[in-house]
């Protein structure tokens, strides 16, 4: 999954050219957490919450849906009726074990994020209450 149709050369422009490791399955997850979909309806979500910045080469989506189902973490279904003239769409839902996942790895991107934005000074060091008074973290 990419940011552009050419992921190849690194971006000048402040763009991703391609994703960290580990970010489409956290995407997949995140997006199955509120309901089951089909793997191009899944392309089409990521690419509307991210507002276009994930679109282009889909390549990698449907080996981590394999992957993803391999794990445990999704299963995969054959829609029974697709609508008339339409190919037949296998959905995905989050397992037991995939909602718990999903819930993991949001978690974990947001701390990653947020400590990624600290060490560029977008954002303050993060706050503890300690006995009514917030301070600073050291």
């Amino acid at each position: 999954m990419a940011r552009t149709a050419d992921s190849t050369a690194p971006s000048t422009d402040g763009t991703a050219s391609e994703l960290p490791s580990g970010t489409t399955p956290a995407l997949i997850l995140s997006v199955l957490a509120d309901g089951p979909l089909h793997g191009y309806g899944l392309a089409k979500e990521i690419e509307r919450r991210s507002n276009g910045f994930f679109t282009g080469s889909w390549g990698s989506l449907y080996p981590a849906l394999q992957r993803l189902e391999q794990e445990g973490l999704i299963e995969g279904s054959w829609e029974p009726h697709p609508p008339q003239g339409k190919r037949r769409r296998r959905v995905y839902r989050l397992t037991p074990k995939g909602e718990s996942a999903a819930r993991h790895t949001a978690g974990r991107w947001r701390q990653f994020a947020q400590r990624i934005l600290q060490v560029l000074g977008q954002v303050e060091e993060p706050q503890v209450a300690t006995a009514g008074i917030t301070q600073a973290k050291r």
